[in-house]
């Protein structure tokens, strides 16, 4: 017992003996750590932090010197991540007021939003003020989670707070865009202090109020240009975006009120203003990209790619850097400018933003798409906006039932639009024809019904569509450019003309209106089409060719077009060239000729006076053709001057020629016609042919399009055998030709395009027996520009002339363009 007794005493005096040892230890940390502040506010930062992070080494549970170190880290924007290890130390209870905020400010600036959110609350768990709910909203603001913001600020009873922070609320209601409430906390604060961020929070509260003229006043009244000095551009940059939301909805509300020539004016207005502000533009980068970006949103919305391209330069970052309405704007500007591989990538691009992507974001990625001939990408893409789009909108009021969602019913018609860009056109008809049967009032769909029956070739059909709507004010916009692309296709010239006029003061950045102005200026052009054939036979005969063609031929033909007159009327220049090479030498025709040609309303009509270059045979060429409606047509046509054949024009015959045809067709994929010729010539022979045929599209596809034909002739001639030249008594033909198209490349205005044809049948002559005939044919068609094409082929036959065959390779070229 005495034993422990003195050990007890042992231990309770070197207690007391080490008590002014701690004592002296806690004295020179503080000295040391008031000394190392004393640095830092002496100019010596690094210094003095670097001594303040030795200290909280030594002694990390030490509050005050975490409260200094945190403080002084943030006031000299550096604490980094790696500073985040000596908060956990922190005991909120004992840790001095003057450094909590400065954690939570702090952790904000290295996004740290989660972390300074749970120091709030551990702050207010030992402190009663408000101020500690107000960060927790203004934390959760600004960390995007508006919805637990709104909560804990509608819980928090911060009417006590001081102006200072109830400029701070102001500033928590403005990013929860609540701009009441911002207004009337910024006034509370303005009226309880004079502190110049309290003032500046009011002028921006008063901005998103959309109060600029007392916004404007205030600035001036309290001097802020001074001390705030971008404040004023601040608010001219907000007054600019509300003008220019506005700009764009009086545009959509003139469209659709049929007063487009009227629909950016108050657009026009705001980027004339924006273009002279330009100049006055702050150093400040933040603002400047903020104005260039409002600018890139205003010039997309105006129809200007090109101008809104432009200022990307101007924004000192790249367009994957820009805010999520810029990139979208970007990407409609670059897709106007026919430069769809960058769209497709600011598109792309979208739809990582949470909730951002909509119908037109679809929609423009889809075009970019289709426009790089993206078929397949395209349709999945189809698929996807299938299953990501709303069907519907519901209403909360009571008693309103849900209506089909704008997005889904512009997806509907996107969808049979598809159908069209791969080129399957009866699809897309029998996909319309169910929409319209499924929502009649729906002018949309109707209108894309019309388009798809002009596209099959039935432009009466597509306008009689139209015409139902005659009754319904205002006239639908796209209703509108269908109708004057069907004037157009009916040959009805002046509509035609009138609408383009009407709808390029309208709606003229439309592509279909400034296409159709592009044809209507190419009408005030002169044109040219040529066409030559160059071939050579052979065969075991030898005589034989004397009786056909000869050894070698050439023909061609070549029509000046003069600029068209009083919109029905065009002079042409015609010259034709035949010529064969026989045993005996050469034979040649060659005419020239001067003709005038109307057209109106699906009729045509021409007169051609010609002239042998070698001879006196003045001759005279009528034609006439019309389309009864979408589906009939027929031609006649008299030549006093026909192409006979060459042998009995070497002879000085002369001969008459006889036309008449009646055509078919039940759309673009389905036609079979039906002709009649006779020709007269003067050595007592008359030639006369029917002949017929039936041609059925079997399969199309965005580059692709293979077609089936059978055709078959009869011929008659009254001389038979005795004529100089090929002249069977009675003949018979029948063949069957397949043939594909396969569109190689494409861009925009130019493609180029291969064509191949293969034909086989059977030819039957009197006193002969029947025997095959076969062609093969391959051509190049080259779109060189809107206005000029070129193509050039060559193919190889065999048919039985006589009971003997001719084998003959041949060469085509020709092109046609506008000057």
């Amino acid at each position: 017992m005495a034993y422990k007794t003195y050990l007890c005493r042992l231990c309770f005096y070197s207690i007391l003996s080490s008590l002014p040892s701690v004592v002296f230890a806690a004295e020179s940390v503080d000295q040391q750590r008031e000394q190392s502040v004393a640095d830092i506010q002496g100019g010596k930062v690094n210094q003095g932090l670097d001594q303040l992070k030795t200290l909280l080494e030594q002694d990390p549970q030490n509050q005050k010197l975490i409260a200094d170190y945190v403080v002084l880290r943030y006031a000299n924007a550096k604490f980094t991540d790696s500073d985040k290890a000596y908060l956990m130390n922190i005991d909120p209870a004992t840790f001095p007021d003057y450094g909590k905020v400065s954690v939570l400010k702090a952790l904000r600036d290295i996004k740290q939003y989660d972390a300074a959110i749970q120091w709030a609350a551990k702050f207010s768990s030992v402190d009663p003020s408000p101020q500690w709910m107000l960060w927790q909203g203004v934390l959760q603001a600004e960390a995007g989670q508006k919805s637990r913001a709104r909560e804990i600020l509608e819980q928090a009873n911060l009417q006590p707070l001081d102006a200072d922070y109830q400029s701070k609320l102001a500033y928590a209601y403005r990013l929860l865009d609540m701009p009441a409430d911002s207004l009337n906390a910024a006034q509370r604060a303005v009226e309880g202090t004079e502190s110049v961020d309290a003032q500046e929070q009011y002028v921006l509260a008063l901005i998103m109020n959309s109060d600029y003229a007392k916004a404007r006043q205030y600035i001036q009244l309290k001097q802020l240009d001074a001390s705030r000095p971008t404040l004023r551009h601040v608010l001219k940059m907000s007054e600019f975006s509300e003008r220019i939301q506005q700009g764009i909805q009086a545009a959509k509300n003139a469209v659709t009120m049929n007063r487009g020539e009227e629909a950016f004016i108050s657009l026009d207005a705001v980027l004339a203003e924006m273009k002279a502000y330009e100049a006055q533009l702050p150093a400040d980068p933040a603002l400047r990209r903020h104005f260039y970006y409002e600018y890139i949103f205003a010039l997309n919305a105006r129809n200007l790619p090109e101008q809104a391209v432009a200022q990307i330069a101007k924004t000192g970052v790249g367009p994957m850097e820009m805010p999520t309405y810029v990139r979208h704007a970007l990407a409609d500007s670059y897709l106007r400018m026919r430069q769809p591989k960058k769209a497709e990538k600011l598109y792309k691009s979208l739809f990582a933003e949470k909730n951002y992507a909509d119908y037109n974001v679809y929609a423009g990625l889809y075009f970019s798409l289709i426009e790089q001939e993206k078929f397949k990408e395209a349709d999945k893409l189809l698929v996807e906006m299938d299953k990501q789009l709303p069907t519907f909108r519901y209403s909360n009021a009571k008693g309103v039932d849900k209506v089909t969602h704008d997005d889904r019913t512009e997806f509907i018609g996107l969808k049979g639009l598809n159908y069209v860009y791969r080129k399957e056109h009866g699809k897309a008809e029998r996909y319309f024809n169910e929409i319209v049967a499924k929502a009649p009032a729906n002018i949309s769909y109707q209108n894309n019904l019309a388009i798809v029956q002009r596209w099959r070739e039935k432009p009466e059909l597509s306008q009689q569509t139209l015409d139902q709507w005659n009754s319904v004010e205002p006239i639908d916009q796209s209703s509108q450019i269908t109708s004057m692309q069907n004037a157009q296709a009916l040959g009805q010239i002046q509509s035609w003309r009138q609408q383009t006029q009407r709808l390029m003061r309208s709606a003229g950045d439309d592509t279909g209106v400034q296409q159709s102005k592009k044809a209507l200026d190419d009408r005030r052009h002169a044109t040219i089409q040529h066409r030559s054939t160059f071939s050579k036979s052979e065969s075991d005969n030898d005589a034989l060719l004397g009786r056909l063609k000869g050894s070698k031929e050439q023909e061609s033909g070549t029509r000046l077009n003069s600029p068209w007159l009083n919109d029905n009327y065009r002079l042409f220049a015609d010259h034709s060239n035949r010529w064969a090479d026989y045993e005996q030498g050469k034979i040649k025709d060659q005419r020239v000729g001067l003709g005038l040609e109307w057209a109106s309303n699906r009729k045509a009509a021409s007169i051609m006076l010609s002239q042998s270059t070698d001879g006196d045979r003045f001759g005279v060429q009528l034609d006439w053709s019309h389309w009864l409606n979408d589906h009939w047509s027929y031609a006649l046509g008299f030549d006093s001057q026909a192409d006979i054949p060459l042998q009995a024009l070497a002879q000085g015959h002369e001969g008459e020629g006889y036309s008449m045809g009646l055509n078919w067709q039940a759309n673009e994929a389905r036609k079979a016609g039906a002709a009649y010729k006779l020709m007269d010539i003067n050595d007592g022979n008359a030639r006369q042919e029917l002949s017929g045929f039936f041609k059925q599209q079997l399969f199309q596809a965005p580059h692709h399009i293979t077609s089936a034909t059978l055709r078959g002739g009869y011929e008659k001639n009254d001389l038979g055998d005795y004529a100089p030249y090929f002249n069977p008594k009675q003949s018979y033909s029948a063949e069957a030709v397949l043939e594909h198209d396969w569109i190689t490349w494409r861009s925009y205005d130019r493609h180029f395009s291969q064509h191949f044809e293969a034909a086989a049948g059977t030819f039957k002559q009197t006193g002969f027996s029947g025997k095959p005939i076969y062609n093969l044919y391959y051509q190049h068609d080259w779109q060189l520009s809107r206005t000029w094409k070129l193509n050039y082929g060559v193919g190889w036959g065999v048919h039985p002339y006589d009971g003997e065959d001719e084998r003959r390779t041949y060469a085509v070229f020709g092109f046609e363009g506008r000057f």
